[in-house]
């Protein structure tokens, strides 16, 4: 139930959040054509457990980069151990109004580092599959970033370079 409620949240929200605005940079018509792959530094993620019975914020202490379209982290996760992900990351659509950005994504790849509390497949696998849908708020060069995936869902704060 509170998965559902969560990802209603998301879709609900986005599309208002998300509004096409007049752009304000005049680029040469190849330039528009090019996916634009942001370059970032992840600096501090916090996480809670939509199955827990009680909603608690753990601190993940984040460390991660996304450069050229493909990102990767290592962090602390929910049950103390480390923990790394990789792989593609993409943004799907994104406006831009003065100092502000507004944008929605996702991340394909790969995550290491959980066992059979998160969830099943865990157990049967030191490494899982990562498919992770994001929408970021950005203000000049930085961000805040909500995330879900599996039953969690992130808040990450992160600088644009």
């Amino acid at each position: 139930m509170r998965i559902a409620a969560a990802l209603a949240a998301c879709l609900l929200l986005a599309p208002v959040l998300v509004r096409a605005q007049p752009t304000t940079i005049s680029e040469p018509d190849d330039a528009r054509s090019r996916p634009r792959h942001e370059r970032r530094l992840y600096v501090a993620m916090w996480t809670t457990h939509l199955k827990d019975d009680v909603l608690a914020l753990d601190n993940n202490r984040v460390v991660g980069v996304t450069v050229g379209g493909w990102f990767a982290a290592t962090f602390n996760n929910s049950f103390g151990r480390r923990a790394y992900a990789a792989g593609l990351q993409r943004q799907f659509l994104s406006a831009r109004h003065g100092w502000t950005t507004t944008s929605l994504g996702y991340r394909l790849g790969l995550v290491s580092g959980y066992d059979g509390r998160l969830m099943r497949l865990a157990r049967k696998t030191p490494v899982m599959p990562l498919v992770q849908p994001f929408v970021s708020f950005d203000v000049a060069r930085v961000g805040v970033e909500v995330s879900y995936t599996f039953v969690v869902v992130s808040a990450t704060v992160s600088l644009r370079f």
